[in-house]
């Protein structure tokens, strides 16, 4: 064994169950191979634990691939295939019949429905970078087939990414802030950027520790920001919009906003004993 602890949040383990790629790194009664399920729901949380009364840690959308190490009643222990992140969420929002991604939403959420007719009343409504799988790409008045049976309007889907992080990220201005959350009907500061990167085809971490440590070019003291640049804070992290605008989804305003960056240190100042400001990195975007 490493003895090195390997952060929960990306590996998933326990004293009694561990999945079977980390043994010979961590101690456990039993090393399991995880069963691939896929989201079947527009949002599914995920908790750090089997209560609901814990705090939401994030949410898989509609499509999402999610293997399952243990299932316990109504919980389903597992690990999401898109961002690597361990969690515990509702078996019935889940399924076993897995269908392969063609298309991912591109609008900011669609709803999916029973027939090809706006009339109808919708399913379910699933959010942006969801994955779909489309059957036929022949019309029928707009919408398109989808394989577990329903229909998406075909011009909220795409094949396609975008080329600006900064421009997806704008998408979700006034978006309510929701702590875990990843679509419009609520996100965190962490998921803002990670859906952002998403949407220009870029998979990056979900918290904004893992971004900051795992992602970009960090950039001098004396370096001015710029469009694109990432600006982290002690667990808040945000986009930049030029040299002095940043772009963040913030429990200050409840929602996302547009903020001076200056602001958004003074503020955080008075939060922490740490640095208030302590990177900004630069990602290299080649399409």
């Amino acid at each position: 064994m490493t003895g090195k602890i390997l952060d929960k949040r990306l590996n998933l383990y326990r004293d009694d169950i561990a999945d079977i790629g980390l043994k010979g790194k961590i101690e456990a009664e039993e090393y399991v191979n995880g069963e691939k399920y896929q989201a079947a729901i527009g949002l599914t949380a995920l908790y750090g634990k089997p209560d609901t009364n814990s705090p939401m840690v994030s949410q898989l959308l509609y499509g999402e691939y999610f293997n399952i190490f243990e299932i316990s009643g109504p919980w389903a222990w597992g690990k999401s295939l898109k961002d690597g992140y361990v969690g515990y969420c509702a078996v019935k929002n889940l399924t076993p019949d897995l269908h392969q991604s063609t298309h991912h939403v591109s609008a900011l959420s669609s709803h999916i429905y029973p027939e090809p007719d706006l009339k109808s009343r919708p399913v379910d409504v699933i959010h942006m970078m969801s994955d779909v799988s489309v059957i036929d790409e022949k019309q029928q008045d707009g919408f398109l087939p989808l394989a577990d049976g329903n229909w998406i309007y075909a011009t909220h889907i795409s094949k396609d990414y975008g080329t600006d992080p900064v421009s997806e990220a704008l998408k979700f201005l006034y978006t309510p802030y929701l702590w875990g959350g990843r679509s419009n009907a609520g996100m965190d500061c962490s998921a803002l950027i990670q859906v952002a990167y998403a949407s220009v085809g870029i998979a990056i971490p979900r918290d904004s520790d893992l971004q900051e440590n795992n992602f970009g070019i960090k950039l001098a003291e004396d370096e001015v920001p710029g469009h694109g640049d990432l600006a982290f804070f002690p667990g808040h992290v945000g986009i930049m919009l030029d040299d002095m605008h940043l772009l963040h989804a913030n429990a200050h305003n409840m929602r996302v906003s547009i903020d001076p960056l200056k602001e958004v240190i003074d503020i955080v100042s008075f939060q922490t004993d740490k640095p208030p400001l302590s990177s900004i990195k630069r990602i290299s975007i080649s399409l």
